[in-house]
């Protein structure tokens, strides 16, 4: 009997505290489920609108006067895809990076668009790549541009050729640095072989896998005004083949769009 007396106020204590208890595990999940102590990696929350005016996340654009030319629009898998545009000029042009860079990628190569011929986008882009590629040439036809030039390194390479492969009505001229056939969901073997718009490729011989490709490409590609050029010994990849290859990717564009 003694034992049973003991017991029950116990008993009532657990029950008195299990509404503060509820409420301590409601906060805790509440904190954990909110990431304020850990930002959410891009794409893995639904996009933020243009009007919310999402802050810059290139690093090279946080000093970059005119920070009017940064935007921000829905891509592919619910990416928000930021974009630099610089210049002014009646040919559009689209930059797609490699792996693991993002629009910093082209700093050092867009300059050499003069801005008087050109108005030239670098994005960066997430998972839905040749959508995002896709979403990049409606912004810079709602700038009331005609002629479009998509140039795409790698990835973006991979990126650039699925997506001409879909964009209507079709662009100028497609360029592919080191492309491969595809990557993730951009499938540009597959693209090619329906394709009628002019392309390049550019591939080191040394670069094997993507020389490959690009040659693979090449053979594939339905439309006739295409080019290719492996070149002999070089094991530059991307945008590390830019320098010997510039004269001749803007002899292309050029012949296409000016």
């Amino acid at each position: 009997m003694r034992r049973h007396v003991s017991q029950a106020p116990r008993f009532l204590r657990v029950l008195r505290a299990l509404p503060v208890l509820a409420a301590v595990t409601a906060l805790t999940v509440s904190g954990c489920s909110s990431g304020g102590s850990k930002p959410a990696a891009s794409g893995s929350t639904a996009p933020a609108t243009p009007s919310a005016s999402p802050s810059v996340e290139a690093i090279c654009l946080l000093d970059t006067p005119g920070e009017k030319q940064v935007t921000h629009f829905e891509g592919g898998n619910d990416h928000l895809v930021e974009a630099y545009t610089t210049g002014d000029g009646p040919v559009g042009v689209v930059l797609a990076h490699q792996v693991g860079a993002d629009l910093c990628q082209w700093s050092g190569i867009w300059t050499d668009f003069p801005a008087k011929d050109y108005t030239v986008m670098a994005i960066t882009m997430g998972g839905g790549i040749d959508t995002d590629v896709s979403k990049a040439v409606e912004q810079l036809r709602a700038r009331g541009l005609k002629k479009i030039v998509l140039i795409g390194a790698s990835m973006g390479g991979s990126a650039v050729l699925a997506a001409a492969g879909e964009v209507t009505p079709p662009v100028q001229a497609v360029v592919s640095l080191s492309g491969p056939a595809a990557y993730g969901v951009a499938d540009a073997f597959s693209a090619v072989k329906k394709f009628q718009v002019p392309v390049a490729y550019f591939a080191g011989e040394q670069d094997t896998q993507f020389a490959t490709d690009a040659q693979k490409m090449y053979d594939a590609t339905a439309e006739t005004d295409k080019t290719i050029d492996i070149l002999k010994d070089d094991g530059d990849h991307g945008v590390a083949l830019w320098p010997q290859v510039k004269d001749q990717v803007f002899a292309f564009i050029t012949k296409h769009a000016q």
